[in-house]
C-alpha cells in the first residue's frame, strides 16, 4: 500500500492504534479494476506532488479552485460534504483528488459503527497508479480548535510512526459516525489538554463524534445531508479488519 495509515479505535477505556491500514485478503482482490472515467482538471496546472512542493501547488489550486461542497454517491445513497476554507492546503488537497477524478477509482475501505467510515483508498490497480501519478506526499496538519471531531466531520488519517508534525495522508479520509460522549470522557480529554467550548461539549453529549482523535487528525469538512447514509454504511458486514464483504465504490462530483 502506498501510504501507511493510522487508525485508532476504543478498546474499552483504552485506545488501541494501528499502524497500517489492513491488506485486503487476496480473494477480495479483484484482478481487472473497474473501468473508471479519469479526467484530470488542468493537469499541467499540478505538479507531481511531494512535500517540498506540495504546500505552494496547493495553495495556488485552493485559490484558482472555490468548490466548497463535495457530492459522494454510493449504491446507499448520496453524502454531501461541506469543506471549510480556514483549513485551505486539506480543501485543496481533497478538491484536486475530487477534480482529478482520483477518488472514483477507489471504494469505502473500512467501515466501523460508532467509531468512523474510512474511504478513499483501495487495493486494486487503477488507484495506485494514480496515487504514483498525481504524487505520493503528506499534508501539513492545519489544526483549528473550532473544528473538531463531531459526528459527521470529514477527517484525513496520519501514520503515527516516524510522524511528530502529525503530516494528514493525502488520500485517505474518514468520516465520523461516533457515539455520545459523557462528561466524564470530556473531562478526561481536558485534563489531557484538549479544551472544548460549552457548545462543543453540549454536541458531544447530544449528538456524539471521536474526541480522542481531536488534535491527533486535521478535520476539514464536515457532513451536510446524507448521514443516515453514512449509517447505513458503518454498519454493511465486515470481515475481521473491517473491510466491506461487498465493494462500495465511490464517485464524487464538486460543487460551488
Amino acid at each position: 500500500m502506498v501510504f501507511g495509515l493510522c487508525w485508532m479505535a476504543i478498546l474499552g477505556c483504552g485506545v488501541q492504534e494501528i499502524d497500517e491500514a489492513p491488506a485486503l485478503p487476496a480473494e477480495h482482490i479483484p484482478t481487472v479494476a473497474p473501468a473508471v472515467s479519469i479526467e484530470a482538471t488542468e493537469p499541467a496546472a499540478v505538479p507531481v506532488l511531494t512535500n517540498a512542493n506540495c504546500e505552494d501547488a496547493l495553495t495556488a489550486y485552493g485559490e484558482a479552485n472555490i468548490e466548497r461542497f463535495v457530492t459522494v454517491t454510493t449504491r446507499l445513497g448520496d453524502i454531501e460534504f461541506e469543506l471549510f476554507e480556514d483549513v485551505p492546503l486539506h480543501r485543496a488537497n481533497f478538491l484536486y483528488k475530487v477534480k482529478s477524478g482520483y477518488f472514483n477509482s477507489t471504494e469505502w475501505v473500512r467501515l466501523v459503527p460508532d467509531f468512523i467510515i474510512q474511504g478513499g483508498n483501495s487495493e486494486e490497480p487503477l488507484p495506485q497508479q494514480l496515487r504514483a501519478l498525481l504524487g505520493k506526499h503528506t499534508l501539513p496538519a492545519e489544526f483549528q480548535d473550532h473544528h473538531v471531531h463531531h459526528r459527521g466531520a470529514l477527517a484525513m488519517s496520519r501514520s503515527y510512526e516516524n510522524n511528530p508534525e502529525k503530516r494528514s495522508a493525502s488520500y485517505d479520509f474518514y468520516v465520523v459516525v461516533g457515539r455520545k460522549i459523557s462528561e466524564r470522557e470530556l473531562y478526561q480529554r481536558e485534563q489531557e489538554g484538549m479544551r472544548y467550548t460549552e457548545d462543543q461539549k453540549r454536541i458531544y453529549r447530544d449528538s456524539g463524534g471521536t474526541p480522542h482523535l481531536d488534535g491527533e487528525h486535521t478535520v476539514f469538512g464536515k457532513v451536510i445531508s446524507g448521514m443516515e447514509v453514512v449509517d447505513a454504511l458503518s454498519k454493511q458486514p465486515t470481515d475481521n479488519v473491517n473491510w466491506p464483504l461487498e465493494r462500495v465504490a465511490i464517485r464524487m462530483e464538486a460543487k460551488p
